[in-house]
């Protein structure tokens, strides 16, 4: 095997961690799980009954969901409606959920399995990836409606998707085959139209409708850390960003960095205006080694400029959710003794689904976690 497959094979590998942790969470955050430290669940509170009286309203908590049938929440639908996903004999279903009425209501069903659901960043849109079979993939693009926008099969052993964030009718895709090649498409739902990628490379972000970054990293020599570049699909010309980077994150106005400073996981979350690529602001952090790579935190950021991120404690055994504002700087300790687990803010920033299939519901004023989803045994 050549140093440039064995280097792919481990970068799909932990693309592979992602999708198996963070059903429904945002692959191209570029996420893993260190098994090691993950150690803290049983010492989560989840907050249930009468304490679910939060900000002035009274949440209907906590949604009761057959074990054996339920697969994930998956994601947003708006500030107090969740999608979650249920898989029976008949295939799967999508339902909604009001988590202050506890209204559920039915919104589309597919004879294959549902992979996950992503909504795009303003919800007009939700990707539906299928798994027909081992080796096909569907993706079916609807609105909020849940009528269909977009359709296409694509022959993938596994999958990652982008949306972009200001032209938000636009996705990239790469789809993998079992050997770690790839191809990379980009779909536009408003043209009808799925077109090769220029850019040879599998993990992209989107800064507008004509720039994404990436990492490139050099296939002869493995590294711990790679350079960023920018790249503008209309003049296909390339442009480097910063040196040392570990991820790359890019939000509606803000593309943000984890560059690492010190062997010893000192590092560095910057952020950076998305047009100008001038840097806004930063924030001490710390990263936890894995064997040949750096164990990436959860991360998210709401409309305010407030990112929230998992962040490994001073001895490494354990996480706690910070918030940081890029205004202020100001850096706080949200809750104490959590696991580096997913996190997706709602589209106003009052709530965050949290857990490997977003199984609790974090209420950031009150900075409280509540128990979302209540699994119960058949018979």
């Amino acid at each position: 095997m050549t140093e440039k497959l064995m280097r792919l094979t481990k970068l799909c590998l932990c693309f592979l961690l992602i999708v198996l942790f963070g059903s429904g969470c945002n692959p191209s955050h570029q996420q893993e799980n260190d098994e090691e430290l993950l150690s803290m669940r049983e010492q989560e509170t989840p907050v249930k009954g009468s304490e679910n009286q939060l900000q002035g309203k009274q949440l209907t908590l906590p949604l009761e969901a057959e074990e054996a049938q339920f697969h994930s929440v998956a994601d947003w639908k708006d500030d107090k409606t969740i999608f979650y996903i249920l898989n029976d004999s008949d295939g799967s279903k999508v339902y909604t959920y009001n988590i202050y009425s506890g209204d559920s209501i039915l919104f589309f069903t597919s004879e294959a399995p549902i992979v996950q659901l992503e909504a795009n960043e303003d919800n007009s849109l939700l990707l539906i990836h299928t798994s027909p079979s081992s080796y096909e993939a569907e993706l079916i693009i609807v609105d909020s409606e849940a009528k269909v926008q977009y359709q296409t099969t694509i022959e993938s052993y596994e999958l990652q998707y982008t949306w972009n964030q200001q032209s938000q009718h636009q996705l990239f895709v790469s789809s993998f085959n079992e050997d770690w090649t790839y191809n990379t498409y980009i779909i536009d739902t408003k043209e009808q139209t799925l077109v090769e990628n220029p850019v040879d490379i599998p993990f992209i972000q989107w800064i507008n409708d004509h720039e994404v970054s990436y990492l490139k990293w050099d296939q002869e020599a493995p590294a711990l850390t790679a350079p960023l570049y920018i790249y503008n699909l209309d003049s296909k010309e390339e442009t480097s960003v910063s040196d040392g980077v570990v991820a790359n994150t890019n939000y509606t106005n803000i593309m943000s960095t984890i560059e690492i400073v010190d062997e010893d996981g000192t590092a560095t979350v910057r952020f950076y205006d998305s047009t100008s690529q001038q840097q806004l602001s930063e924030m001490p952090t710390r990263l936890v080694a894995l064997y040949s790579d750096w164990s990436i935190p959860y991360h998210d950021m709401d409309n305010n400029n407030h990112f929230y991120m998992l962040e490994v404690n001073k001895e490494k055994t354990g996480f706690s959710l910070i918030s940081f504002s890029l205004d202020s700087g100001e850096k706080q300790t949200v809750i104490e003794k959590m696991e580096n687990l997913p996190i997706k803010l709602s589209p106003n920033g009052d709530y965050a689904l949290y857990g490997a299939r977003y199984e609790h519901l974090i209420n950031l004023e009150s900075q409280k976690m509540l128990e979302l989803i209540s699994l119960k045994q058949e018979g």
